[in-house]
């Protein structure tokens, strides 16, 4: 193997199962989400007013259960943060 593609051989890797990981949430989210097989959170206050915020409520409204929501928008959240330093990987690499 050359030495540019011994460099540039797992810089993907960690995007790609990030994003796989979260398509699969996705996926399961949207098979539980409106049967009785949601999972119970405890309903603590501090729980309640997370998931009761208006971010969750109104703007980001995917899917009925709040607590789906909620993890839907961390799992996107890690998406954007793997996939930028992804990107400020590729700008700044060192060249040998």
């Amino acid at each position: 193997m050359t030495e540019k593609a011994e460099k540039t051989k797992g810089t993907g890797k960690q995007t790609l199962i990030t994003i796989g990981g979260s398509l699969l949430a996705q996926i399961i989210f949207m098979l539980l989400d409106g049967t009785g097989w949601e999972p119970k959170v405890r309903d603590t206050d501090f729980i309640n007013r997370i998931l009761n915020a208006k971010l969750f409520t109104e703007y980001f409204h995917f899917y009925d259960y709040p607590f789906f929501n909620f993890a839907t928008f961390l799992c996107l959240i890690s998406v954007i943060l793997c996939v930028f330093a992804d990107i400020w990987s590729f700008i700044f690499k060192k060249s040998k």
